[in-house]
């Protein structure tokens, strides 16, 4: 049975989430292009003359999109810089992730200051505190992927390949503790290079639509644009601190090695997501 789309409404300063009234009577709210809302799984049922019909909601899982004033349609428009072939385990070498930028856009001279909204629900697990290479600002975002529609769940899982015994890193990688394999598995999402730090901490819900913190140009960035960053690893990462390519702690280093080389945190294109809200 094809998966039917859900629609609620997404305000600008947050997205509110309309749950299916107890009546009969209940109208959807009209469609937003800055939010859809997908069934979890694929309903089934059977219909007898003699049952009535169930008015329990079918459990939906919500898309938002990441950016001020932009729509699911609208982002292929401003994508500066697109996920090129992931590079092999242990080579921090290409592009990890998609960066969205402009400089005049209707009314806005520059995409600098935009509000950037969290793509899906999930907690947060680790905020950028520092202006450090080369994320700069940013948080990252956890959302166990049992949460997702099992269309993408199957389509995620696909693509995950064995995590190596020896990634043979090609930078310098001070070792750290490698996540715990117990086979729940969660997507993170990570977003960079924001104009401030983000005053949220460790376990923070986080709701779709949800302000994150705005635009910048803090890190390894020549411009101002937003990078967003998608995984599926292990779930319940906690990474304390990361950062590289300059004179950071070994567990910072470390960190960052487990996170982009590993295997363990393996990269996909945010667009297996974000194509989801207009199938």
């Amino acid at each position: 049975m094809k998966l039917i789309l859900l629609v609620l409404v997404c305000f600008l300063t947050a997205c509110q989430t309309n749950h299916l009234a107890s009546s009969p009577t209940f109208t959807p709210t009209p469609p937003s292009p800055t939010q859809t809302a997908l069934p979890t799984q694929t309903a089934t049922s059977t219909v007898t003359p003699t049952t009535a019909p169930s008015l329990t909601p079918t459990p939906v899982f919500l898309l938002c999109s990441p950016l001020e004033d932009e729509t699911f349609d609208s982002l292929p428009l401003i994508l500066a810089n697109p996920l090129n072939i992931p590079p092999h385990f242990g080579q921090d070498t290409g592009h990890h992730g998609v960066d969205f930028a402009y400089y005049r856009r209707g009314d806005r001279e520059s995409i600098e200051g935009i509000e950037i909204y969290a793509i899906m629900a999930g907690m947060t697990v680790f905020s950028f505190p520092a202006d450090d290479l080369p994320y700069g600002y940013g948080v990252m975002i956890e959302t166990p992927l049992a949460d997702l529609p099992e269309p993408l769940q199957k389509q995620l899982l696909g693509g995950y390949l064995p995590v190596p015994e020896d990634p043979h890193y090609r930078l310098y990688c001070p070792p750290v503790d490698p996540p715990t394999i117990t086979g729940d598995f969660s997507v993170y999402h990570l977003y960079a290079h924001m104009e401030n730090p983000s005053t949220l901490e460790f376990g923070d819900p986080i709701r779709c639509g949800q302000v994150l913190g705005t635009v910048g140009n803090t890190g390894y960035s020549s411009s101002p644009h937003l990078h967003l960053e998608t995984r599926l690893g292990p779930s319940g990462a906690d990474f304390e601190s990361m950062a590289h390519y300059d004179i950071y702690t070994p567990q910072q280093m470390g960190n960052y090695c487990l996170w982009r080389m590993s295997g363990y945190y393996q990269l996909f294109d945010p667009f297996i997501l974000l194509d989801a809200a207009l199938d």
